[in-house]
């Protein structure tokens, strides 16, 4: 049986103030959906405590919960721009890994034959 997919987008191309929807299951809540604007684009770990890491996220006030991390944050063009990732202590405050460093990331385990994973 075929499944339907969705396709890949740039998160190299996003701006701020770009509409963008939070897909998920918050709370075991299945087929969720959540709206909102992006924030900032390339937000550094350093500023959100991450000290570990040189990665950057996309910052979105579209609710992103527990059960929504894993999921796709979609443009309006319904094309996957990040994958939700976290939220902080405040409202409105959410973030996304951006969905060109998930394709790096496809593209170098492929190369390597590696088994790691995402998400």
């Amino acid at each position: 049986e075929k499944f339907d997919f969705i396709q890949l987008g740039s998160s190299r191309d996003l701006r701020v103030g770009e509409w963008v929807v939070a897909i998920g299951s918050p709370m075991s809540l299945a087929n969720t959906v959540t709206a909102g604007i992006v924030s900032t684009v390339g937000r550094a770990s350093e500023e959100l405590g991450l000290g570990h890491t040189d990665m950057e996220y996309v910052q979105t006030d579209a609710a992103i919960t527990v059960g929504n991390s894993g999921g796709p944050l979609v443009n309006l063009d319904g094309e996957v721009i990040g994958i939700n990732t976290m939220t902080s202590a405040f409202p409105g405050f959410s973030f996304a890994i951006p969905v060109d460093l998930a394709k790096e990331f496809i593209k170098h385990q492929r190369e390597a034959k590696s088994q790691r994973y995402i998400g």
